[in-house]
């Protein structure tokens, strides 16, 4: 049988003994990154997979690794062979059947990988064909706004080399370019804000803005956001890239906070279509204060490729004080949004580490009643997750069902009872060790420590996130961590 391509935008960064003083190489702070990625068969068929990584220097591959369907398998830099420390690019993974990815980029220390005391991590999706394009959108770009910079990464998925050409827009009307160097096929570049050399900014709305990348030949997209300066590292949240296929007038957000556990969120929403357009944020109260009640929050007048920021914090925002929420956010016009969460400055001011993520907002044309979820921890080395599902269709869902096939600790399969969750409402599965009432048998999550891949269907369209995050009481420090979860055919 052919193989099928699914094509995954990895950085890999391994074991870095230099550190970095500065971000205007366009490359991430301090030094010990590296990459592991998870791949997940959501094929019928036991699917046969691999990973070819690329730089200018060469391609290095793994071994083939066999996955049941529904399973999944980690990639670290020691499955690939011959890979020298130090290595930085971009990656292909190849399949008999159809597959998704997520890619985790860390400088926390593990083994011979990482630095002493990196805690920075981040998550995003691999991009599989319709997630590439000639053009690329990113809500939010970063230079050096309150010490926080995002680091663009690039990569030609076509068959000829290419240069890219990326335009920036700021909060306060400036305007960036930057011409990329030529990127082989298969292969990446970087850059930040802080590489282009008119980049000047003379106040903070000048440092705070949208991205828009083209090319001739197709691209694969991410972004990491950072401390600008930091050795070792301990923030980094990342997203993928915006293609055309994501353009919708609506967008679902899972997950929205204000001050909530001392956690907050910010709706970074880009107008990608020709006029200026109002955009709307209706939220939906899953827990705390706003439970069960509804607000709406707008900004109008944003100009085409222009960004308008929604931060969910008393002053700012309709949504109440200690709020989770789940969001809708349309516009008159074409849209792309992207969500950043983490702790409020008053919570970080009492010595507290910062933790923080960002996911895309899922567009509506993407909704399905299937959804792919290929890493979801329960205490696994101190680390949990948090997987929020959003009933995004126009009734109540009475049959939202997760299947978890878990190892580590233990080897099972786990079946939730159907759960009911209200038009535009959501539903949490954390530490189903503790959740035996949301499962169809005798808890198998009760030994806890597991990885596992997780498939969803319901009776409604549905869209989820999933967040990662040090179990409560650890010895272990970690950022934050999440992605999307894919949306399938059923």
């Amino acid at each position: 049988m052919k193989a099928k391509k699914f094509v995954v935008f990895v950085v890999f960064v391994l074991a870095l003994l230099v550190a970095t003083a500065a971000l205007a190489q366009s490359t991430l702070p301090g030094s010990g990154w590296w990459s592991g990625e998870q791949v997940q068969n959501v094929g019928s068929s036991t699917a046969s997979v691999s990973i070819t990584a690329y730089d200018s220097s060469g391609n290095y591959s793994t071994s083939t690794q066999a996955l049941a369907p529904g399973s999944a398998f980690t990639f670290i830099p020691s499955d690939f062979s011959g890979m020298p420390a130090g290595f930085s690019g971009a990656a292909v993974v190849t399949s008999d059947q159809p597959i998704k990815a997520i890619v985790n980029v860390t400088n926390r220390e593990s083994g011979s990988l990482g630095i002493a005391g990196g805690k920075a991590a981040a998550q995003y999706q691999g991009v599989d064909g319709s997630m590439v394009d000639t053009t690329l959108y990113f809500p939010l770009a970063k230079g050096d706004h309150f010490n926080k910079t995002t680091t663009f990464f690039i990569q030609n998925t076509g068959s000829s080399a290419v240069t890219a050409t990326a335009n920036f827009i700021m909060r306060n009307g400036d305007t960036y370019m930057y011409t990329t160097p030529s990127i082989a096929p298969n292969e990446m570049v970087s850059f930040s804000l802080l590489d282009v050399a008119s980049y000047n900014p003379t106040t903070n709305d000048g440092r705070v803005g949208s991205l828009t990348v083209t090319a001739t030949e197709p691209l694969a997209g991410t972004v990491i956001e950072h401390f600008t300066t930091e050795n070792p590292a301990t923030v980094a949240q990342a997203t993928r890239a915006f293609v055309a296929a994501d353009f919708d007038t609506k967008a679902y957000a899972p997950v929205i906070k204000n001050n909530r556990f001392n956690r907050f969120t910010g709706i970074q929403v880009q107008n990608v279509s020709a006029n200026p357009i109002t955009i709307t944020v209706t939220y939906v109260g899953s827990a705390g204060s706003c439970a069960g009640n509804t607000y709406t929050d707008t900004a109008s007048n944003v100009g085409s490729g222009e960004s308008a920021t929604f931060v969910q914090l008393t002053g700012q925002t309709n949504l109440p004080d200690n709020c989770t929420a789940s969001a809708t956010i349309e516009g008159t016009g074409n849209i792309v949004a992207i969500v950043n969460e983490s702790y409020v400055s008053s919570y970080v001011s009492a010595g507290n580490d910062q933790r923080a993520v960002t996911s895309s907002a899922i567009p509506a044309n993407s909704a399905t009643t299937k959804v792919s979820v290929p890493l979801f921890k329960d205490d696994r080395f101190d680390k949990r997750t948090g997987l929020q599902i959003q009933n995004v269709g126009a009734a109540q869902a009475t049959n939202v069902v997760a299947t978890f096939a878990c190892t580590g600790g233990a080897t099972f399969t786990a079946v939730s009872k159907p759960q009911t969750v209200s038009a535009g409402g959501a539903v949490l599965f954390y530490n189903p060790s503790q959740q035996g009432s949301m499962f169809e048998a005798a808890n198998p999550f009760s030994s806890a420590n597991v990885n596992c891949s997780v498939t969803i269907t319901a009776d409604q369209p549905i869209v989820a996130i999933a967040n990662e995050s040090v179990t409560p009481g650890a010895t272990l420090e970690q950022d934050n961590n999440n992605y999307e979860g894919f949306n399938l055919t059923p």
